[in-house]
């Protein structure tokens, strides 16, 4: 994503090369939780993932990717925009596999209805239409 001067957060589409593995959703996953690498940085792109958020399991079933997530997750320093802006970053790149088309976000292996003191909703699975 992109922060604008009127402090806007604009998502913008990043392609990058992952190692051929037989968890390509993980990896896919944990490039994207690693942050922008020094060409992204370079075209000013950020990552509103917290630092530190760490992928602890992944699994897909009928379309639905159940993304367990650790608790640094919950913790955004931009509000309810970086709690959208992570959670769309995560959705956008899931639903890129042909296998799936919405997500679920669990933190620490449970299911939350609401991630963040501004309650953005994550208690069903996401998709990209939610964004």
């Amino acid at each position: 994503v992109t922060i604008d001067s009127d402090g806007r957060v604009l998502r913008k589409e990043v392609t990058r090369d992952v190692p051929r593995t037989d968890s390509p959703l993980s990896e896919t996953l944990s490039a994207l939780f690693s942050g922008p690498n020094g060409a992204e940085s370079s075209r000013n792109l950020r990552s509103l993932i917290p630092h530190g958020t760490r992928l602890l399991s992944a699994s897909v079933k009928d379309g639905v990717a159940t993304l367990n997530l650790s608790e640094e997750f919950q913790f955004n320093q931009f509000g309810i925009e970086g709690y959208l802006g992570q959670l769309a970053q995560i959705v956008f790149t899931a639903t890129a596999f042909p296998t799936v088309s919405s997500v679920q976000i669990l933190i620490e292996g449970q299911r939350r209805e609401y991630l963040g003191a501004e309650g953005v909703w994550i208690g069903t699975p996401l998709s990209r239409e939610k964004f």
